[in-house]
């Protein structure tokens, strides 16, 4: 499998999927920190896998890959930093979403009874 189909099919149409499925809640203003989270991914990520390929801790198979490079590392790999990004970035924004915009718990009220909580009166807390 070439690298490339490997994105399209575990990156790229589960990134559709999740884009049809909240395109109602999906914002541009809601999709910004992303971009911030994009730079930062790049700029950690994109140093470290040139050394470890410069270094021959691993490699990329010329025969699946697009064969255009920046740097050590391969164009696909450079889609995947992105690519995953924004997969695991738009799951997690649906779910803090729906935790965010969940109805508070109703507190517990007293019931008919007539148990109740016990009160602690001022006087009994100052002894």
């Amino acid at each position: 499998m070439t690298y490339a189909r490997f994105l399209g099919l575990f990156v790229v149409l589960p990134i559709l999927f999740q884009l049809v499925r909240y395109r109602r809640t999906l914002s541009w203003k809601g999709l910004a920190p992303m971009g911030l989270l994009l730079v930062v991914v790049y700029a950690a990520t994109s140093p470290w896998d040139n050394l470890a390929v410069k270094w021959g801790l691993w490699g990329f198979d010329p025969e699946r890959i697009w064969g255009i490079k920046v740097g050590y590392l391969p164009l696909e790999e450079y889609l995947f930093f992105g690519l995953q990004t924004l997969l695991v970035g738009l799951w997690a924004r649906e779910r803090l979403r729906r935790v965010l915009e969940a109805p508070e718990p109703r507190k517990h009220q007293a019931t008919s009874t007539g148990t109740r909580e016990p009160r602690v009166e001022a006087e009994e807390v100052a002894s």
